[in-house]
């Protein structure tokens, strides 16, 4: 805990976390480091969009995490003249689009440092870890001896910029210490650790991501949340992130819906928007036309007063897709 404190923070820091303390994040990331290390830690409840930058000011905050939506959200709140007034010289974040850290550093004058760790990826990570020339949006990269690579679902590694599952080659010598186990279920913990074509070991963390010429990985989505539609495997996040560039949205989840026509994924939307803002679907979809490829428009488009979330902010697909369409979805293909 000292060492990631001491990695993370600097003389005379004062943390914060409104994450859950039984989730990892704000437990090994946040509060035992500090305490490890003697820095005064900050706790809310809850995380509060409107409330964020004044806790932060009034407790003389410098480092914090965020997580899910928690990025989007802040950008969302009304602009502030006091927007810059803070003391915060790190903020970690997690899979925050390039777009958004570059905008979000500028609104409120911080620096967003990503990285990548999963409480069930076998201990590794991605960081920076001191390096120079860190382009935006980068998770980072794995450290000295360790090999990161992007796979096809075939097993196959895959070149600069392809989008793949993340994995990472496990050492025959360090297979036990890198496994990873689920309660009473046994499948789920075998299909972590799998033997690939070329006979190698390779865990697989189930997210999506890139991996440019230099070796810096970027995240694209869930594997779980991607969509096959007519042949196209498609990011729900890169649908995501047009639909909450629109000025009357709060934020939105795409997601992938049974075809009976098509027998893969018709994409479906579920949208909210901002307190006291209309918007008609039509109008999301002529917004959302010059801005991605056709066969990424969504079929299916909710309007929805909130959407399902875990206790760190992230989206719960699940309970949407169980939902599926109803009598209020709104059909691009029916509409003409």
């Amino acid at each position: 805990p000292t060492f990631i404190a001491n990695m993370m923070g600097r003389a005379g820091d004062v943390f914060y976390t409104c994450l859950p303390l039984y989730h990892g994040n704000a437990l090994q990331l946040t509060t035992i480091p500090g305490f490890a290390a003697g820095f005064p830690v900050i706790l809310s409840k809850r995380f509060s969009a409107s409330r964020f930058w004044d806790i932060i000011r009034k407790y003389g905050v410098t480092n914090f995490n965020l997580l899910g939506s928690m990025p989007h959200f802040l950008m969302k709140q009304p602009e502030r003249p006091n927007d810059k007034d803070n003391l915060v010289w790190r903020v970690n974040s997690a899979a925050c689009p390039k777009e958004l850290v570059e905008s979000f550093e500028k609104r409120f004058d911080v620096k967003v440092y990503e990285a990548y760790g999963a409480v069930d990826g076998g201990g590794f990570m991605l960081g920076s870890y001191g390096r120079e020339n860190i382009p935006v949006g980068t998770m980072g990269m794995p450290p000295d001896g360790v090999t990161g690579e992007i796979m096809d679902d075939d097993g196959n590694l895959l070149g600069p910029d392809e989008p793949g599952e993340l994995v990472f080659h496990v050492k025959e010598e360090e297979l036990e210490q890198r496994k990873v186990v689920y309660y009473k279920d046994e499948a789920a913990s075998k299909s972590r650790i799998q033997k690939g074509p070329d006979g190698r070991l390779w865990l697989h963390t189930g997210d999506l991501a890139t991996k440019d010429e230099n070796g810096w990985f970027y995240f694209v989505d869930r594997k779980k949340d991607a969509i096959r539609r007519r042949g196209e495997n498609i990011a729900a996040w890169s649908i995501e992130r047009v639909i909450n560039q629109h000025e009357k949205v709060l934020e939105s989840a795409a997601y992938g819906v049974k075809s009976q026509e098509y027998g893969e994924d018709d994409i479906m939307a579920a949208v909210v928007l901002k307190p006291g803002e209309s918007l008609t679907p039509p109008e999301l979809l002529d917004f959302c036309q010059d801005k991605m490829a056709d066969f990424m428009l969504p079929r299916f488009i909710d309007f929805v007063e909130k959407l399902p979330k875990s206790e760190v902010h992230r989206i719960m697909k699940r309970f949407l897709k169980d939902q599926g369409v109803t009598a209020t979805t709104y059909d691009r293909e029916k509409a003409g």
